[in-house]
């Protein structure tokens, strides 16, 4: 056997083991509160180290090449370390640089910091999630550089997301509407699985919503295996069929509804009527566009039956949103200051919930706790100032170009790049008046179906480079 074949044998093999430890994680990390405390960031942090220092150990020893290496996403690579670099830049003792710090209640009182971050230490945990999702992103990349592989990955993530969401129904109307057994002390009423927060679960819930109804469309437009009705029943009853998968996708969007998480819902149906739109504008061969008609109009039907079983309070809160609305646009405002205070520098990576009381004062509310802008786009900006918070959103938006264009170029469908366009639209509307992407166990799944889609178009480009030469 040529020393090549054994190497790509060798990577084919690691690549099927790794697999399944960054499964576990995406599955566990949900049902430790998203994962939302230190211990668990460091936990998750730990496990995805380990899993790539086996595959660079592995690869080493094999001499093998990765199937998307480094040099495949310098941009992305490039941007990615920026950001990690200022995160270490604000740790530094650097307080010099930055202006004094005061606070709304007394002006005249200057806090002295030694950095630019207020808080030092928790800016090093960012920069340890920061680190583990770029690692995650490249570990996905090789799992999923495997078409097959890449089509089992994302079956498995859906599956596991319905898991989440059976457990999340089950505890709400069944356990004594608690947190997985423990007692809750806020969203009474409300399904939160493993989160503490229902607008994450909610989040995470329209990650999969968007995979089952892609998966669905998938299913329909596939060459049947065998003849006659058989391959007819087989497509839609038969084992992963579009029946056993729309199951699935119906417990999703009845407990996304049964979260009573107004964006949530909304982003969720943005992502599936997105992905219906993506599969008609794309006139191809095979496409069963009647099937694909139906999805659409089953959106709106397996809302209004979530609605009519589980709505009472999700209806409720839909009376409360001008209200509700009002006292975001404060809380805006008021960051919006904070912003401008250190529009360059920020206040330091996960330091809001200790900057904020400088500024927090009438008619936002003093009676809570605000920890999180309620906005990832003026969360990033108030921590690491417009230029340094904007590379998070430009290597997202490159990667949806990327992406768009992908899609266009491919001459068929292409379920897996229709995932992660639709999954970061999720992720930027909901984004818009929510921290779920602040949330670990979110981002994870958000950058593993990414990954997963951005490794289908390196392989449509270079297979087209092969077809060229």
């Amino acid at each position: 056997m040529k020393k090549t074949a054994r190497y790509h044998s060798d990577r084919f093999r690691l690549n099927n083991q790794l697999m399944w430890p960054i499964l576990l994680v995406l599955f566990l990390s949900p049902f430790a509160f998203g994962s939302t405390k230190p211990a668990f960031w460091l936990l998750w942090s730990m496990l995805i180290s380990l899993c790539g220092a086996v595959l660079f150990g592995r690869m080493v020893l094999s001499n093998a090449r990765f199937r998307i290496a480094p040099r495949n996403l310098p941009v992305l690579f490039c941007l990615f370390a920026l950001l990690g670099a200022y995160m270490i830049v604000q740790v530094l003792p650097l307080g010099a640089l930055s202006p004094a710090v005061t606070s709304i209640a007394d002006p005249s009182a200057v806090i002295a910091v030694d950095t630019i971050s207020l808080a030092p230490h928790d800016t090093i945990l960012a920069l340890t999630r920061w680190a583990s999702y770029g690692l995650l992103f490249f570990l996905v990349l090789q799992i999923t550089s495997n078409p097959q592989r890449a089509q089992a990955f994302i079956n498995l993530i859906y599956w596991a997301i319905v898991i989440h969401a059976v457990v999340g129904l089950l505890f709400l109307v069944q356990f004594g509407d608690t947190i997985l057994g423990i007692p809750k002390w806020k969203y009474f009423g409300s399904a939160l699985g493993g989160f503490i927060n229902r607008n994450s679960f909610a989040t995470f819930l329209a990650f999969g919503s968007v995979l089952g109804i892609n998966l669905m469309m998938e299913r329909m437009t596939e060459k049947p295996s065998g003849k006659g009705d058989s391959s007819v029943l087989g497509t839609y009853l038969g084992k992963g069929g579009v029946v056993t998968i729309g199951l699935g996708w119906l417990v999703l969007v009845i407990t996304l509804v049964a979260t009573n998480s107004r964006m949530g819902l909304f982003a969720a149906c943005c992502g599936m009527i997105a992905s219906v739109v993506l599969t008609l504008a794309k006139k191809t061969a095979g496409t069963n566009r009647a099937g694909v008609w139906i999805l659409l109009l089953a959106i709106p039907v397996v809302v209004g039956l979530g609605m009519f079983g589980y709505g009472a309070i999700f209806l409720e809160r839909l009376g409360s949103l001008e209200a509700s609305s009002e006292v975001r646009m404060q809380l805006y405002q008021q960051v919006l200051q904070m912003i401008e205070t250190r529009p360059l520098l920020g206040f330091g990576g996960n330091s809001f919930e200790y900057a904020y009381p400088l500024f927090h004062q009438a008619p936002v509310s003093v009676d809570l706790v605000w920890d999180k802008a309620h906005s990832t786009y003026l969360a990033l900006w108030a921590e690491y100032g417009l230029i340094f918070g904007s590379l998070p959103l430009l290597i997202v938006g490159i990667i949806v170009f990327q992406l768009g264009v992908a899609y266009v170029k491919t001459p068929g469908q292409d379920m897996l790049i229709r995932c992660g366009l639709c999954v970061i639209l999720i992720g930027a509307v909901h984004s818009l008046v929510d921290f779920s992407l602040e949330i670990q166990a979110v981002t994870f799944a958000f950058v593993a179906i990414v990954a997963t889609a951005w490794a289908r178009q390196v392989e449509l480009m270079n297979a087209g480079e092969r077809d060229r030469s």
